[in-house]
């Protein structure tokens, strides 16, 4: 079962047993803020919430993280949208989701990575896999994307059992201001952290 497969059922179950106001997908081995419900709950009722704001960490580190600002480019647990937004119908399926684009769509795509791409399949807002397009997906139905204003999602990397590993063969070369930037961006674990994200 795929993804998408997995996360259509998951959603028709969460309908019918808790009628929620809001669906968020999270990839397993990402972790969310203890504080993200209740920020939710005393929030205004946008229809949907970008998570911009986060953690990066290497599964290895037992000490250190990294913050980022650009997390919804990074991660696919970055979005929150009301549930009655969910299942409204869109052109929001690309090649990620395994559709066929002539050659003027293949370019469109690799050229600009936030807007809807011409000759893209339908789906609902939640069933598709392209998070970098999602404000564009919002805007299509009509509504604004709002921002989450605090660090509210860690996004695990180097997890043996997660898509997100890098093969050996395929990792970055940093430049040094890569370098000194990473290590700007450099926190401590600390207990309050853990305890946020239940880190253990």
């Amino acid at each position: 079962m795929d993804k998408l497969t997995k996360i259509a059922a998951a959603w028709e179950y969460a309908k019918l047993t808790w009628n929620p106001k809001y669906v968020m997908k999270l990839d397993a081995d990402d972790f969310i803020s203890s504080k993200l419900v209740d920020w939710l709950d005393n929030a205004n009722d946008k229809a949907g919430y970008l998570i911009k704001y986060g953690w990066l960490w290497r599964s290895e580190s037992r000490y250190l993280i990294q913050r980022t600002e650009y997390l919804d480019r990074l991660c696919g647990s970055c979005l929150i949208i009301r549930s009655d937004l969910a299942d409204k119908n869109g052109p929001f399926l690309t090649s990620m989701e395994g559709v066929s684009f002539d050659e003027a769509s293949v370019k469109f795509a690799a050229s600009d990575h936030y807007s809807l791409v011409p000759g893209s399949g339908i789906s609902t807002l939640l069933l598709n896999d392209t998070h970098q397009r999602y404000a564009a997906q919002l805007a299509y139905l009509g509504h604004e994307l709002a921002t989450i204003p605090f660090n509210a999602v860690i996004y695990r990397t180097g997890n043996p059992d997660s898509s997100t590993g890098i093969a050996e063969g395929d990792r970055p070369i940093y430049t040094l201001r890569m370098i000194l930037g990473s290590i700007r961006r450099t926190r401590f674990i600390t207990q309050r952290l853990r305890r946020e994200f239940m880190l253990g």
